[in-house]
């Protein structure tokens, strides 16, 4: 519903919005949609966590940061749900990390100090797919 009803939008920098802005908007970035996706399973008495990682599509820079949400299945355990794509998470997400609160999310956390200082971090990531290999014989 979230993907459907949504417009998706490339905003790259800044906190996610809170739900109520991003429902009035219409449109979010995939932080923004993760979060409303977390609020509304919340709402209905499920467990849910944002999470932040890198998934892989064809149309996305493998390393640009995406994020998600989990919710919490009795007999199931933590599932992934990517409101952004309308899709369930699966072997094309990385998680980097998981939290209720998306701030406690971020994958990488750092200060410094003093006058006319620049940081700058860069990362690359390369992302293939592992193939399945057979079944070994047990030798029976």
């Amino acid at each position: 519903q979230i993907h459907r009803d949504f417009k998706l939008e490339d905003r790259p920098e800044g906190a996610p919005l809170s739900p109520e802005q991003t429902v009035a908007r219409g449109a979010g970035a995939c932080r923004d949609l993760a979060v409303l996706f977390v609020e509304c399973c919340r709402a209905m008495g499920l467990a849910a966590r944002f999470v932040s990682g890198y998934a892989y599509t064809d149309d996305v820079t493998p390393a640009e940061m995406h994020a998600w949400g989990e919710v919490y299945l009795a007999g199931g355990g933590w599932r992934g749900y990517d409101p952004s794509r309308g899709l369930a998470a699966g072997d094309q997400h990385v998680t980097l990390a998981a939290a209720a609160d998306p701030v406690d999310a971020a994958p990488v956390v750092g200060t410094f100090r003093g006058d006319e200082v620049n940081s700058r971090l860069e990362t690359e990531l390369t992302m293939r797919a592992v193939p399945t290999s057979p079944p070994i014989p047990d030798g029976s």
